[in-house]
């Protein structure tokens, strides 16, 4: 698995972007973002063991952002 993609449709969606974007810089990996109606999708791409890494994630980032 060379990426990873989900839906946040909460609060604070600057926070979480650039939570998400700072430990992405801090690995190899690559994060896009696109905007909805009502909050967005992030894809995050890089090596396997840093895709693995960010979804264990994406539950800390959320609750951070909340």
């Amino acid at each position: 698995m060379d990426s990873y993609e989900f839906a946040y449709f909460g609060r604070d969606l600057e926070s979480l972007e650039n939570a998400i974007a700072t430990w992405c810089s801090q690995r190899k990996c690559r994060l896009e973002t696109t905007e909805l109606l009502e909050g967005a999708t992030f894809r995050i791409s890089g090596p396997e063991a840093t895709i693995q890494e960010a979804m264990k994630m994406v539950r800390v980032w959320m609750q951070r952002s909340r």
